[in-house]
């Protein structure tokens, strides 16, 4: 299937929180993973109301990895449910310590995710000055670098978006424009970046806190503009999933590189 990731270059637009809605929204089983290098927790603290995973995750895959067990066959094992429907999580490092230790198995965690069965989404966090996981990107049907559209947002999506367009190639990056036209607007940024918007996100914190933090939802929560806006964007997302899949059924095509490692790519 194909494996989608949600990136920021800073400034918290909302990336959890983007995921989660865009999970709990999906119209087919969906796995969201946490793989932030900051680890934060936000999903198991927030939407999942301080869930225990009881060892799942990230931390319990890396210690597949060191027994060489298969990762694909240890993955729903390690995922909790995330909503009805087969939408499960998987959850991020249970400890900074372990990202660092993770780096040998970044390529075998995204072929893993390749062959999950269902669509994957990946919360990839910040970007870094190394760029985001090389294995991640290349068994991308797509990255999009969400951002807000103050000038501060913007400043940072500058220094940043340039090593994902270098690491994944323009026709698998796109924007996603929270809190479009305060004060610049979607298609402004767009240009002014030469990047693609694939979609924008209205700003409403409430609604947007029902998924970062598990907040009471709002009257009204399917009806708002925050996710009307979430679905537009999950039905872009899936058409990119679709045309990634169509490509990769040519002869001699194929996604993770062999030579793939945890390390980012350098920037330029």
């Amino acid at each position: 299937m194909s494996v989608l990731l949600l990136t920021s270059a800073g400034h918290a637009p909302g990336v959890t929180a983007l995921g989660v809605a865009l999970a709990v929204t999906w119209p087919e089983p969906v796995l969201f993973v946490d793989a932030n290098r900051e680890p934060d927790q936000t999903v198991l603290a927030g939407h999942l109301q301080g869930s225990d995973p009881g060892g799942r995750g990230l931390g319990g895959l890396l210690q597949a990895h060191r027994e060489r067990r298969p990762l694909a066959a240890c993955l729903d094992a390690m995922t909790v449910p995330l909503a009805d429907g087969g939408r499960d999580f998987l959850p991020g490092f249970s400890h900074p310590g372990m990202v660092a230790l993770f780096g040998p198995a970044w390529t075998e965690l995204a072929r893993a995710l390749e062959d999950a069965g269902r669509t994957v989404l990946v919360d990839a966090g910040r970007i870094t000055p190394d760029g985001l996981p090389p294995a991640l990107v290349a068994a991308s049907s797509g990255v999009a670098v969400v951002t807000g559209s103050r000038l501060v947002d913007l400043a940072a999506l500058r220094l940043y978006l340039p090593l994902v367009v270098a690491a994944a190639g323009e026709e698998r990056v796109g924007l996603v424009v929270v809190g479009p036209g305060r004060p610049y607007g979607s298609g402004e940024i767009g240009h002014r970046f030469g990047v693609p918007v694939w979609g924008k996100v209205a700003w409403q914190p409430v609604e947007a806190g029902v998924f970062a933090s598990g907040e009471p939802a709002p009257r009204r929560l399917l009806s708002s503009a925050y996710v009307a806006d979430v679905r537009a964007l999950g039905a872009v997302l899936a058409a990119r999933a679709t045309d990634r899949r169509a490509l990769l059924r040519e002869p001699g095509r194929s996604s993770v590189p062999h030579h793939a490692t945890g390390r980012g790519s350098p920037a330029s």
